[in-house]
């Protein structure tokens, strides 16, 4: 075991264990018997249990180390801080594509009713291999159901300036953090436009990640149709387009990666998230997943496409994820035999997103509404009934 830094009230130290390396998170000498701070190392640990995604660092448990007490023992992150990363020479490209990470990872966050509340370059890591953004130390992140470490937290230059008065904690605080950090990213001119929001005054912010995410994608989307519409894109394409490694480029200018796996094609803008329809016209069943993998990234399943399973002449079911995703326009126009969706997620699907307004009339036909069944989940009855899925005839539990 080595120490590597001790910083506040903590203690970092690289440990071997097995033939692979870990970190330790310990409390520092003159805290470490007491137990408020004792309940802070318990709390980072149950929110970093409670947030596991691929951009969280990962948390294994907490031992009793000899000589440390109490400590979180957590994944080792082979890599350098963001700080530290944006001091060496990266293109624009990729600097997006960690942005993208950054929006994506704390949607998520935020989805799981978390708040970081110290969002810094140096609480962020860049793995070697694959420019992977991971967040680290969540030690004075928040959730509603706790009652310790409630007073004003963050970092100078990054906090908040309600934060720093004790206003409310919420995920607004986050998203004005987010912005300065954006803003020392030195990004493309949609990602300039979107971050000047988060730096306004907590009304006037954006509500949440996941509006945010999505109209920098609209303003990315919109300039780059005036570009092609006013005849200029060709001299502006190197600052503009971003390719994962796929083997033909996406014909969308702003499309990250986009690939087929089985029935299913798949789009990402960036970040760990896809939208995804069906690859061919000849399936009787199609079952959407909650992640795919492709060439070493895993994406989350976020919206179904508009049309996405339109023009089916043999689909007669759907099976959708336990997971939050968007359902976009007209998505199963023209497939008459469709006789039924099956939900997993005892949440309904969100209707549109926050940009692309969309009502459930959209998406759907009156026949559909009378024609298929919607299967949910035991207990959930209430929830599709109460939400927009009402307009649905038949709507029936299963075990």
């Amino acid at each position: 075991m080595t120490e590597i830094s001790a910083s506040g009230f903590n203690i970092l130290i690289r440990a071997k264990r097995d033939g692979r390396w870990w970190i330790l998170k310990a409390l520092a000498p003159a805290v470490r018997n007491s137990e408020v701070y004792q309940s802070l190392l318990q709390k980072e640990f149950d929110i970093m249990k409670h947030v596991q995604h691929p951009g969280v660092a990962e948390v294994m448990g907490i031992e009793e180390v000899d000589g440390y007490g109490k400590c979180l023992v957590m994944e080792w992150i082979d890599g350098v801080t963001l700080e530290e990363w944006l001091l060496q020479h990266h293109s624009k490209a990729e600097r997006v594509h960690i942005a993208n990470q950054l929006l994506v990872v704390l949607e998520f966050v935020h989805d799981m009713q978390v708040v970081h509340r110290d969002l810094k370059p140096s609480n962020m890591m860049v793995t070697r291999n694959g420019s992977v953004l991971k967040l680290i130390d969540f030690g004075l992140a928040d959730a509603d159901s706790y009652a310790v470490l409630k007073e004003p937290a963050g970092t100078d230059g990054y906090v908040s300036p309600e934060q720093q008065k004790g206003g409310p904690t919420d995920v607004r605080n986050d998203i004005y953090s987010v912005g300065v950090i954006l803003d020392k990213m030195r990004l493309n001119f949609s990602y300039r436009l979107g971050l000047k929001r988060c730096l306004r005054p907590l009304e006037e912010r954006y509500p949440n990640m996941t509006a945010m995410r999505q109209h920098i994608h609209s303003l990315h989307r919109n300039l780059l149709a005036f570009w092609i519409s006013s005849g200029i894109l060709a001299a502006c394409t190197t600052g503009v387009v971003i390719y994962n490694k796929v083997n033909e480029p996406p014909r969308g200018y702003d499309v990250v990666a986009e690939f087929k796996i089985g029935n299913l094609a798949y789009k990402s803008w960036g970040g760990g998230v896809v939208s995804v329809r069906a690859a061919n016209s000849k399936d009787s069943c199609i079952e959407v997943p909650k992640t795919v993998n492709f060439q070493g990234m895993t994406y989350k399943i976020d919206e179904i496409e508009k049309k996405a399973f339109a023009d089916q002449p043999d689909l007669r079911k759907l099976v959708f994820p336990d997971t939050k995703f968007h359902v976009m326009k007209q998505m199963v126009e023209n497939s008459p035999n469709l006789h039924s969706i099956c939900f997993r997620s005892a949440l309904p699907p969100v209707i549109g997103n926050a940009i692309w307004k969309t009502r459930i009339q959209d998406v759907f036909s009156e026949s559909d509404f009378r024609r298929v069944i919607l299967y949910v989940p035991k207990g959930s009855f209430d929830a599709y009934r109460k939400s927009a899925w009402n307009q649905f005839e038949n709507i029936i539990e299963y075990e």
